[in-house]
């Protein structure tokens, strides 16, 4: 079966490939053809897949399937490498330019989306969040600054709110917020200072 599908994925329309991309259960040697294949859609939903085999992970990953930074958001989103703590490290520093160009696809990644995963949150370590924090949301930030970093004043404040709920927050970045000067923000600073007291 897997050989008929690698044989005739070239045939197949757009929404078949992409029925397939979707399959949790397609088989490892089916993903890496498609991942192959030219049709980038069809790697978007590659990297959303809850079955997503770890080679064909890596290879969505590597350069040589991808350059950019848009499906290894997804992949870091979708929790392809919940696991390993130092993806989300490596995708921090090799794209700094993408917080300026696309900060709501930088902070579902990094903080997690409500509606796209189950439990809304990623796996970002707490160091992490703390640069993050000290890089695109501390408030001795000027104004510009943070229009550079593609932040409006209300789109600054969603993300900061996410981040602030985000499972990994430590100590550290829980001071940080609590003295931020946004009454919501200080008020869950506050209670994360309480609750990594007890």
């Amino acid at each position: 079966m897997s050989k008929k599908l690698i044989d005739n994925l070239y045939r197949m329309s757009n929404p078949e490939l992409i029925g397939l991309a979707k399959n949790r259960w397609l088989p490892n040697d089916v993903q890496m053809a498609i991942a192959k294949h030219h049709y980038r859609r069809a790697h978007t939903y590659l990297a959303e897949n809850a079955g997503l085999d770890t080679k064909v992970r890596d290879y969505l990953w590597s350069d040589e399937c991808n350059k950019g930074y848009v499906l290894k958001s997804l992949m870091i989103t979708y929790g392809q490498y919940d696991q390993e703590p130092e993806k989300f490290v490596e995708f921090y520093e090799q794209y700094p330019s993408a917080w300026s160009r696309s900060p709501w696809r930088m902070a579902t990644a990094f903080f997690g989306n409500f509606h796209w995963r189950s439990g809304g949150l990623s796996k970002t370590p707490s160091d992490l969040l703390n640069r993050i924090y000290d890089d695109h949301f501390n408030p001795r930030l000027n104004s510009s600054t943070m229009q550079d970093n593609g932040w409006s004043y209300g789109s600054s404040r969603y993300y900061l709110e996410r981040m602030a709920k985000h499972e990994n927050v430590d100590l550290k970045l829980a001071i940080k917020l609590s003295q931020h000067g946004l009454e919501n923000i200080q008020r869950i600073g506050f209670n994360k200072i309480v609750e990594l007291s007890k």
